[in-house]
């Protein structure tokens, strides 16, 4: 970058020393006018030249816009396809889940609900036949717990005993 900085700064200098130098010399011959007509066929030919130019950039921009718009007409409707896609999929989806839903339901209240009912009622059965035929008593969980801490209790004590002799 800064080589072609110092390089507009070098050619604009020698520009600018050759255009003085001219009008000088044109002075000192007395060709002032003749220099006026060169300037001015020079900066009309500049301006043609820059005109065709702009009208050039005009039609590659044109050229670009074109271009970008057929290159876009695939991705646009590759994008429309890819959403109906989504949207088929997410339709799916839907129904998957409204369809394990039901068999959830339908599971839960026609397989599970009267096979635990059955079970239940079928140990309830057992543990009220063991306390009619005599064959023990109902004990409560909370019972059988406290039996078997009274237990382990009896034993550590026993062994902290043995130790202790």
């Amino acid at each position: 970058m800064q080589k072609a900085k110092r390089f507009a700064i070098i050619t604009g200098i020698v520009l600018a020393i050759i255009l003085v130098g001219g009008v000088v010399l044109a002075a000192i011959f007395g060709k002032l006018l003749e220099l006026l007509y060169i300037v001015l066929i020079v900066l009309a030919i500049l301006l043609i030249a820059g005109t065709v130019y702009q009208i050039y950039s005009v039609f590659q921009l044109v050229r670009s816009i074109k271009t970008v718009r057929e290159e876009m007409r695939p991705l646009i409707g590759s994008v429309n396809e890819t959403v109906g896609i989504m949207k088929d999929t997410a339709r799916t989806a839907g129904n998957t889940v409204s369809t394990i839903g039901t068999a959830t339901k339908f599971t839960s209240e026609l397989a599970l609900g009267p096979s635990v009912r059955a079970v239940a009622a079928v140990v309830a059965a057992q543990e009220m036949g063991r306390v009619f035929l005599g064959k023990g008593h109902a004990r409560s969980r909370a019972e059988e717990r406290r039996r078997q801490q009274m237990e382990a209790m009896a034993a550590a004590n026993a062994a902290v005993d043995r130790g202790g002799e």
